[in-house]
């Protein structure tokens, strides 16, 4: 299908607990990749106008951050990876190699892939039994899909940061703020930005500037854990105006620079951006470093760029490192 349907004509199941419409069967009964539907070969070749001076941006935090730096046990199984060196010197031959022990795929900047989050009641998207979640050939959902796909164009960002110290508004990357869609929108307009379908969205919420601006360690575990274990992440609204505003504008995907996109924590059978991997096959990634990207944002007032992006060829991967670059 070229052109889904607005938000409001998406099916709503009856007596669903959520209320919440399913975007299954849009782009057909066996698509395994969702809003990435909106990456076509003419969005790619339009956003190719986005690579005017050559500069590329790392948008990848290292490995270990930032699990690395903060104290052990920050996340309840997540941690940093450990690298192991191995060496051989021969007459005539030295050579090194290594391997990560403890690899876990969505330790540090990461993508999730649909089989990351299921609906209570109906599943993984698009009619994915649980039994189908699985590592191989033979997987549903997969991040082996995504990139088979392909994670390309033009992305856009929005600085919620700068655009709230703007305008006055108090934010606070802790503390569960909520930046709802008509923010989102209010910011993209000041910074004279228009989406455009098969746009990657890029949101920086101050996050990873807090954290690489804690004193310690112990400072650095609680912006991961939070208090007593309750994190309470400022993000995106996770709530259906934002659910519409996404779907609506033709977002691919939404990544930000902190933990969970969206604003935590996130309560069962209510909306959130989490439950819209599974309804509406929504994109999301998480701990994205943007820092040099927005602060070449705003020298030089230009907010958009190319995207790439190449998660690993794990059959039936739940999730990926980033491998995204962004060029200008």
């Amino acid at each position: 299908m070229t052109n889904p349907p607005r938000y409001d004509d998406l099916p709503r199941p009856p007596d669903d607990p959520t209320g919440l419409p399913l975007s299954w069967g849009v782009w057909g009964p066996d698509d395994q990749v969702g809003t990435l539907n909106r990456i076509t070969e003419a969005t790619v070749a339009a956003a190719r106008e986005e690579i005017r001076t050559g500069r590329r941006f790392n948008i990848n935090l290292p490995l270990d951050e930032p699990f690395g730096l903060a104290l052990p046990g920050a996340h309840r199984r997540r941690e940093a990876p450990h690298p192991v060196m191995l060496s051989e010197e021969h007459p005539g031959r030295v050579t090194r190699d290594d391997r990560l022990d403890g690899f876990w795929l969505q330790g540090s900047t990461q993508w999730d892939g649909l089989s990351h989050f299921a609906d209570p009641t109906h599943g993984f998207y698009n009619h994915a039994p649980l039994s189908s979640i699985v590592h191989g050939a033979d997987s549903r959902n997969g991040i082996d899909k995504a990139l088979a796909h392909g994670i390309a164009g033009r992305c856009v960002l929005a600085d919620l940061v700068r655009h709230f110290a703007r305008t006055g508004r108090d934010w606070s990357p802790m503390g569960g703020q909520r930046a709802a869609a008509e923010d989102l929108a209010a910011c993209l307009a000041a910074q004279g930005t228009a989406l455009r379908p098969g746009d990657i969205l890029l949101v920086r919420t101050g996050w990873l500037t807090a954290f690489r601006a804690a004193p310690d360690a112990q400072a650095r575990h609680l912006m991961i854990q939070g208090v007593n274990g309750a994190r309470d992440y400022s993000g995106l609204d996770g709530n259906e105006p934002m659910w519409r505003f996404l779907w609506d504008a033709g977002i691919a995907a939404v990544a930000a620079d902190n933990p969970t996109v969206e604003a935590w924590p996130i309560f069962p059978w209510k909306p959130a951006l989490h439950l819209a991997i599974a309804r509406l096959g929504l994109c999301l990634g998480e701990f994205f470093d943007l820092e040099a990207l927005a602060a070449d944002s705003a020298a030089t007032g230009r907010y958009t760029g190319f995207m790439t992006a190449a998660p690993l060829n794990l059959r039936g991967g739940i999730g990926s490192p980033g491998n995204a670059l962004v060029i200008r």
